[in-house]
């Protein structure tokens, strides 16, 4: 049942049909590799990076265990951005941490059913908002205003934070397990995983990448990013989009209506984060995190 905190919308079909035909014209060809700076060994099935902006300093989410599972393993390890381990085990006794958002001087961390809120200066929680409703709270992602939203990729909704009150805000048929969220230029960009979901996670229908307008909620389709994988993490650097496909190990840069696939790895390439010209990539198989100088031309 829809509520006054809850969205939904439908694409048209017409729109749908164009962007068939559109990506028919999207480039999918591979360009120059870019440059490993640097890996760090020995994580806990790391599922996403986050740089602080206003610091040398990286976030990383290790689930240790079950990712479904609430189980008091998960951590949170700090990094420098040139890759010294500073403490691996930063944050300890969370459950499947996820995506992460800095906003001002706190990271928030998404955990199956709740949001933790982290004081960086302190290094403690201080805030705990629970989502009893939420399957699995996945990405996060912040507007200038302090307004945080939070992917549900099994319960289908996006979440949102205001004023320190945490509600399912929008939902959607056309995106029916919302993974990677990115606030850029005004919007909120949510990657779908794709559908149908199967056991181990592969779909039919690849997921596709929407522009979601916070003010009146509708999604509108990107087109370079229609069916492209199915989608993870998303990062820009500049006016480009970086984009992660968990189940095959690609990365891809979308520029407008062209799309060039960057990267090729091994399966479980997962939340991926950025800092000037740099993506940490978090392998989360592998437990390693891998760091690109990206040439962003």
């Amino acid at each position: 049942m829809q509520t006054n905190t809850e969205s939904t919308f439908k694409t048209p079909t017409p729109i749908k049909q164009l962007l068939a035909a559109a990506t028919l014209l999207i480039s999918t060809t591979a360009i120059s590799a870019p440059e490993e700076l640097w890996t760090i060994n020995n994580l806990d099935q790391p599922e996403s990076v986050v740089a602080d902006p206003g610091t040398d300093l990286l976030y990383i989410s290790n689930i240790n265990g079950n990712p479904f599972e609430l189980n008091g393993k998960g951590y949170i390890s700090r990094v420098s951005k040139n890759g010294e381990v500073q403490q691996q085990f930063w944050i300890k006794g969370l459950d499947a941490p996820k995506g992460m958002a800095v906003v001002d001087n706190y990271l928030y961390v998404a955990d199956l059913n709740k949001v933790h809120v982290i004081n960086l200066e302190k290094g403690q929680v201080v805030n705990l908002l629970k989502a009893p409703n939420a399957k699995m709270l996945n990405d996060v992602t912040a507007a200038p205003d302090g307004t945080v939203y939070i992917s549900d990729l099994l319960g289908g909704a996006i979440y949102r934070i205001k004023d320190n009150q945490l509600q399912r805000w929008f939902t959607s048929e056309q995106l029916p397990h919302p993974n990677g969220v990115l606030w850029h230029q005004g919007k909120l960009l949510v990657a779908g995983w794709g559908y149908p979901l199967n056991p181990d996670f592969t779909t039919a229908t690849p997921g596709s990448l929407y522009q979601l307008d916070p003010i009146n909620p509708s999604l509108i389709p990107v087109a370079s990013g229609f069916q492209l994988g199915n989608l993870d993490g998303i990062v820009a650097i500049g006016t480009n989009l970086y984009i992660s496909d968990w189940i095959s190990g690609e990365m891809f840069r979308l520029a407008g209506k062209e799309r060039t696939r960057v990267l090729s790895l091994a399966a479980g390439l997962a939340d991926i984060g950025a800092a000037n010209d740099v993506i940490y990539a978090p392998m989360m198989l592998d437990n390693k995190i891998v760091a690109w100088k990206i040439d962003n031309l």
